[in-house]
């Protein structure tokens, strides 16, 4: 019968040591599922049969499984740090997913502007969004590949100077965030989103919490 360990395919030299490693583990697994199942009494008349006296060997076993303790846990934590890592990543793929699905829907709706609909909007020139741009008063999200731009900074029910006030006050934030932010409702503005806020006339209020939005 063929043993576990001569099924394992070769390990590349450089990956030798985790394929040894996780051999030992399974040897390891086995004897220490035997002695974990002895009583107190029997671990320690077996330990009183090994040469050494038992305390000296207790002694020495107890300081290998804490040098054994000591190198898993460092193991340990460099697989669940990789692992959450993966996790995270895939996370992040599927907000960027959905992210992408709400901005082509706002952008069907026209809630969203490609660059030369948004400069016409406007009346800008490219040199004068570009110029915008830099400057963070304006911001976009993009969604397979192309730039879309909030059309409420062409809204007649905000004031320009305020929305891009605002947009200024959140700095280098990604412009999905800054999105999130100017749609979303704020217990600082009793319960008003920013855009909201604006169009009652509370740029004050929505700054403020524009600030301390960015400063998070």
């Amino acid at each position: 019968m063929t043993s576990s360990a001569t099924r394992r395919p070769p390990a590349l030299p450089e990956a030798q040591p985790v394929q040894e490693f996780l051999a030992s583990l399974e040897d390891v697994a086995r004897h220490a599922t035997r002695v974990e199942k002895l009583s107190r009494q029997r671990l320690l008349d077996q330990l009183a049969a090994v040469h050494s006296p038992r305390k000296e060997k207790a002694a020495l076993l107890l300081q290998h499984i804490d040098s054994l303790t000591r190198r898993f846990e460092h193991i340990r934590r460099t697989l669940q740090e990789e692992l959450q890592d993966e996790e995270l990543d895939q996370l992040g793929v599927a907000a960027r997913r959905k992210g992408e699905e709400t901005f082509r829907k706002m952008a069907r709706e026209e809630s969203l502007l490609e660059p030369a609909a948004f400069a016409a909007r406007l009346g800008w020139t490219r040199q004068a969004l570009s110029k915008a741009l830099a400057a963070h008063r304006v911001f976009f999200v993009e969604a397979d590949g192309v730039r879309y731009y909030p059309a409420f900074f062409a809204d007649s029910r905000y004031e320009r100077r305020h929305v891009e006030a605002l947009s200024r006050a959140l700095g280098e934030l990604p412009g999905s965030t800054k999105l999130h932010f100017m749609m979303t409702p704020k217990a600082s503005l009793s319960g008003l989103s920013p855009l909201q806020a604006l169009a009652q006339g509370q740029f004050a209020a929505a700054k403020v919490a524009a600030e301390g939005f960015a400063q998070r």
